[in-house]
């Protein structure tokens, strides 16, 4: 979903257990395995520290480097632009697991904008953004899905 401000994915149920997607969430090394949007990642999950993504918006992967800037463990991880005063563009991406019951859960992610270009990239680049958040969301079902099987529920 578009909105005036922000990009979201669709929210979707993945049935595995809270505790397993965000343990892919957090396993950066692997997002190649199944995250086509952002196929590759460095970084360590703490608040402060840079995260160097190859994020593909249709034209191939390319350099993006954010920053943790906020983690509720098996719940929501944010990592933002360096979003200094002046840019023209800020941006805090959340990513949120919301547990069903003990083998489902809801996902969800949001990239919220804001500056003064904030309105003209979101026009030229919102719908890529969704597009790659829904791919993301839906390779996150499908590896956590996977995982739970294979550890035999």
């Amino acid at each position: 979903m578009i909105t005036e401000d922000s990009v979201s994915s669709e929210e979707i149920t993945i049935n595995a257990p809270a505790r397993i997607v965000w343990d892919v969430i957090l396993d950066f090394d692997n997002y190649g395995l199944w995250n086509t949007f952002c196929p590759g990642m460095k970084g360590e999950p703490v608040v402060g520290s840079p995260l160097e993504m190859q994020v593909d918006l249709g034209n191939g992967p390319q350099l993006q480097v954010e920053y943790i800037t906020r983690i509720e463990p098996i719940h929501t991880i944010v990592w933002s632009m360096e979003n200094k005063p002046g840019d023209p563009v800020h941006a805090d991406r959340t990513q949120r697991v919301t547990p069903i019951d003990e083998t489902s859960c809801r996902y969800v992610s949001i990239d919220q904008f804001g500056g003064e270009f904030a309105a003209q990239m979101l026009e030229q680049m919102g719908k890529l953004v969704e597009k790659g958040f829904n791919d993301c969301a839906a390779g996150l079902k499908k590896r956590a899905e996977a995982l739970y099987r294979e550890r035999g529920k």
